[in-house]
């Protein structure tokens, strides 16, 4: 189906699993994590009571769409082996997970307990599954999706295969309404048409062009913005719409207006920085790559100091907290404190970099860090720059 004018058109997903089609996706799919701590002893349920389990801990799995809350059970047998059972609620019976043990890929030299679970998130709704990655070392139970979706649509009379990837904190792909705030559920789409998945501009030196979107966030496709405007709770189905809409924190759009106070108070206004190209850094002090990037981000507001850029870095952190930090730490950024609106717009991941154009057009926007991220973000601005 052609997709045309303000027309909508329904995509059929088919479901995955994430292990199968890893090729299909580059860099890689380092999926978010999720999860509880670990709490000493065993909960006061019947079915629990009288379980033979040593040097017993528990945590309750929780979901932000989903009322389901199952109780993972860990700790050793009469022979000093790790054992784990799940509960669904004080009702249901125990059931005996089967654990394995390695690498844990996201934390790399840690060790952890894996473990699969199907979970029901109630009514209706169809089972989904789940990885568990146990630490007993570090006192917490990880979990993520096992699979995801894939399709193609055709825009333009072009065909575009598509990925739609669930967060950690929630068991349905439904499009989360305000209240459950930002997920980190994704729509992927191959813009190119090179069969691959381009899933982080990490380590890129060719792109800065993404195909990856939060599920709530506009895109462009040849110009044009598109949104997704439902999507079934299994995941099989999504709407594809055009969209009018031309203000978003993603690449192509204007960016959304912030007012931030700096720590001596004064105020700095978004939308009286045009003109001129502006270096957005979205931070907090607790964030070790932030951190790590600070000077080189320093050595950029150097080289362009006799230059009309605006630097800006925006922390989500309390003025004592941050004010204590740059002591330590000195940041050449023009320094402002985040509030509730700036992490509505940015989001709680961190660092993020964001470059306006003198239109104050997104036209860079990258995630996380990467050893050339310092290199890139200049290389942007010379562009920007050269064209003034």
């Amino acid at each position: 189906m052609r997709l045309i004018k303000a027309e909508r058109t329904t995509v059929a997903m088919k479901s995955v699993r994430e292990g199968s089609v890893e090729h299909l996706f580059q860099p890689g799919l380092r999926r978010a994590l999720g999860g509880p701590q670990l709490v000493e002893g065993l909960p006061e349920i019947p079915s629990v009571a009288e379980l033979d389990i040593h040097e017993p801990l528990h945590a309750r799995l929780s979901f932000r769409d989903s009322p389901a809350e199952p109780l993972i059970l860990v700790g050793l047998d009469n022979d000093g082996q790790d054992i784990a059972f799940v509960v669904a609620d004080s009702t249901t019976q125990l059931h005996q997970l089967q654990l394995t043990k390695g690498p844990f890929e996201y934390v790399p030299g840690d060790d952890a307990l894996r473990a699969e679970l199907t979970v029901s998130p109630a009514g209706q709704a169809p089972e989904f599954e789940i990885e568990l990655f146990i630490r007993r070392e570090r006192n917490d139970v990880l979990h993520r999706p096992l699979g995801l979706r894939l399709g193609e649509v055709t825009i333009g009379g072009r065909r575009y295969a598509l990925a739609l990837m669930r967060a950690p904190g929630f068991l349905t792909y439904t499009l989360p309404d305000d209240s459950l705030g930002l997920t980190l559920h994704q729509l992927v789409i191959d813009r190119d048409g090179d069969g691959v998945f381009l899933t982080s501009l990490y380590g890129q030196t060719e792109k800065l062009e993404d195909e990856a979107f939060w599920v709530n966030e506009p895109f462009l496709i040849d110009g044009q913005a598109y949104k997704l405007s439902h999507v079934s709770a299994t995941g099989d189905q999504l709407v594809i719409e055009r969209s009018d809409q031309t203000v978003a924190l993603a690449v192509g759009f204007e960016m959304p207006n912030v007012t931030v106070a700096r720590l001596d108070s004064t105020t700095i206004d978004l939308s009286t920085l045009r003109g001129k190209p502006v270096v957005i850094n979205w931070w907090q002090t607790f964030c070790p790559p932030c951190i790590t990037e600070i000077p080189e981000l320093n050595e950029l507001v150097e080289k362009y100091a006799d230059r009309d850029v605006e630097f800006l870095a925006i922390a989500d952190n309390e003025g004592p907290e941050l004010k204590q930090f740059l002591e330590e730490h000195p940041f050449a950024y023009d320094i402002a404190l985040g509030n509730d609106e700036a992490v509505r717009i940015f989001g709680q991941g961190y660092p993020r970099n964001v470059i306006l154009d003198s239109d104050g057009k997104v036209i860079y926007d990258v995630h996380g860090f990467s050893s050339d991220s310092t290199a890139r973000i200049d290389a942007v601005i010379g562009s920007l720059l050269s064209e003034l």
